[in-house]
């Protein structure tokens, strides 16, 4: 009895921290699991601890830890290949005509991409090409960058390595049975859960939205845009195509100043054709997307050999002409940055006056502003360079789509063999994370930058606290009283209770937490009852991840919130309902596809 409410009590204090949040998850997991290994005394006047020592570090070493720090490289493997950025900004691009239509393409799209990668990175990816999509065509933030958090949460109940609260379920279920949760086993369920979110969200929820977003900060409103050159290639998608069929018309982060050194105002019924020179204007966003596109070559493209441009160390940095810089006077044709410092010229900015004629022919004065672009590794070169003072720079994601396959087909690998039984998760996955580094498709310094070692901590630090309640027999004692309690009304009303419990638990504390609270006391019901445990860990993977209800819970929703000027309010209105959703079609459909008898 005291180890039960010395449990109780650590379990209280810890929900309490998560919830408060003065401290981080990491930081509470590890009080968690230090109160789980220090003596003290019990009634019988013996000084012990919950668990020993080995016991309690044992989460350390776990399958799921290695799992959730291997997905993280995986992420940001798919980040720096620029593979998801090629994806995301041309689909929302095209259904940017209608708001629904673009809500629709954000849920799934973002759901999609959080089946493979981690659900925090995907709200990282998709956030800044959702507002570039919003701020090229006048559009309110608000409007859909809930669309990618709740997207992110929906698409991590899809597969195994969705979300990490899965993969900690799946080890649990391993460790008592031997076999964990297949690769697929949850996408049946999550399937209807999406069908039914995803309606709910494009007929009622996006009422529900606020209009517009906070105000534009000075500095997104002022940004610096610099003049740059491109050609049409000949085998341009947008030959025959006007300014206004490509929508350039309404973008406020690119304009074309001249095409073919014309004077004046570009019509917006010209027609492109293959080999026409238009000099632009625009953002370093959006010049690096011409950069990227094969309907255009940027004018200083030339410089760059393919294998920087294919390079994940790829960054753009801006530099300011120093005073007495021995560039002043130059054109850019006379400024041999490559040579001497890797850098290549991309475009020239003169902020607060109109540049007139070509780039390259721009003669450089004080106070010019020149956008560059070179491999990571040479920026403390350039830093150097006296005759430059370097105001910042931007890694870019990959130009080229060599490396992006190449992480593609290892994501198809992990799928593939998941399916197959070839190899397990367990190891298949950290397997393709090393292969991701070793092929060039991400720094190993961005590699252990990528993983969120608060997260990693809070899971093995909270490991733990799921063994002491085996361990002790508290998570059998409260199966027993649950059963109990609701065995008159058979597994379904307990299957639901316990969903519940998950769902009204992952609204406060991070769902990996609640996993590993739970999935013992998911295990005993299941065993208490009669029922094959795994529907009920099925289920349980599926509502921990339905965290829509409050901003705090998760880094998804925590991540939008501000971008998006959305409140608490927001979060309870819109993702009640979604939470209620999830709820109800879980515990009813779960059985449909695995028998609990």
């Amino acid at each position: 009895m005291a180890d039960y409410l010395a449990l109780a009590a650590i379990l209280a204090a810890a929900l309490v921290l998560f919830w408060r949040q003065r401290i981080g998850t990491d930081v509470t997991a590890l009080l968690v699991m230090l109160a789980l290994i220090v003596p003290w005394p019990h009634p019988d006047g013996e000084w012990r601890a919950i668990l020993t020592y080995q016991e309690g570090f044992s989460g350390f070493g776990s399958a799921a830890v290695i799992m959730v720090g291997s997905m993280f490289v995986l992420g940001a493997a798919i980040v720096r290949t620029g593979a998801a950025e090629v994806l995301g900004v041309r689909l929302f691009r095209a259904c940017a005509g209608r708001e629904w239509l673009l809500q629709a393409a954000v849920l799934a799209t973002s759901t999609l991409a959080s089946m493979f990668i981690n659900d925090t990175t995907v709200v990282l990816i998709f956030l800044p090409l959702i507002t570039t999509v919003c701020k090229e065509r006048g559009l309110s933030p608000s409007r859909y960058l809930i669309f990618a958090a709740y997207g992110s949460l929906l698409g991590g109940q899809w597969t195994l390595i969705g979300t990490r609260s899965n993969l900690v379920i799946s080890d649990y279920l391993a460790g008592r049975t031997g076999h964990g949760l297949g690769f697929f086993d949850l996408t049946p369920i999550a399937a209807l859960v999406f069908a039914a979110g995803a309606a709910y969200m494009l007929v009622l929820g996006r009422r529900l939205l606020p209009a517009s977003g906070p105000p534009r900060s000075a500095a997104e409103t002022n940004s610096r845009e610099y003049l740059t050159e491109v050609e049409v290639t000949p085998e341009s998608t947008v030959v025959g195509k006007t300014l206004d069929e490509l929508g350039w018309g309404e973008r406020d982060d690119l304009a074309v100043v001249s095409v073919h050194g014309s004077r004046g105002p570009v019509p917006s019924w010209s027609q492109l054709a293959a080999g026409d020179e238009l000099i632009i204007r625009g953002r370093i966003s959006a010049i690096g997307e011409l950069l990227k596109s094969s309907d255009f070559k940027v004018e200083r493209e030339v410089e760059l050999d393919r294998e920087t441009l294919q390079s994940v160390d790829l960054v753009a940095a801006e530099a300011l002409l120093a005073p007495n810089s021995r560039y002043e006077g130059h054109t850019l044709d006379r400024v041999d940055l490559r040579r001497l410092y890797g850098f290549t010229v991309m475009g020239i900015s003169r902020h607060g006056r109109q540049l007139r004629g070509r780039p390259s022919k721009t003669r450089l004065q004080f106070g010019d502003s020149l956008l560059l672009l070179g491999d990571v590794g040479d920026l403390e070169r350039l830093r150097r360079n006296p005759n430059l003072i370097l105001l910042g720079e931007e890694e870019l994601p990959a130009i080229g789509k060599r490396k992006a396959a190449v992480v593609a087909l290892l994501m198809l690998a992990v799928i593939a063999t998941a399916i197959t039984g070839a190899l397990t998760p367990v190891i298949s996955i950290p397997l393709a994370a090393v292969a991701a580094v070793l092929l060039g498709c991400v720094r190993i310094h961005d590699a252990y930058a990528a993983i969120n070692w608060e997260a990693v901590v809070t899971v093995a630090g909270m490991i733990p606290f799921g063994l002491a309640l085996e361990k002790t027999g508290a998570s059998e004692a409260i199966a027993t009283a649950a059963f109990g309690a609701f065995a008159a009304y058979g597994p379904v009303a307990l299957f639901g209770a316990l969903l519940l419990l998950a769902v009204l638990l992952t609204q406060l504390i991070e769902n990996a937490a609640v996993a590993i609270i739970l999935a013992p006391l998911a295990y005993d019901l299941a065993r208490a009852a009669g029922a094959d445990p795994r529907p009920f860990m099925i289920g349980l993977a599926i509502c921990v991840s339905t965290a829509f209800c409050t901003p705090i819970a998760h880094e998804s929703t925590i991540l939008v919130m501000g971008p998006g000027g959305y409140h608490f309010k927001h979060y309870l209105r819109i993702g009640s309902a979604l939470a209620l959703l999830t709820w109800l079609i879980t515990t009813f459909a779960t059985g449909w596809f695995w028998p609990m008898k």
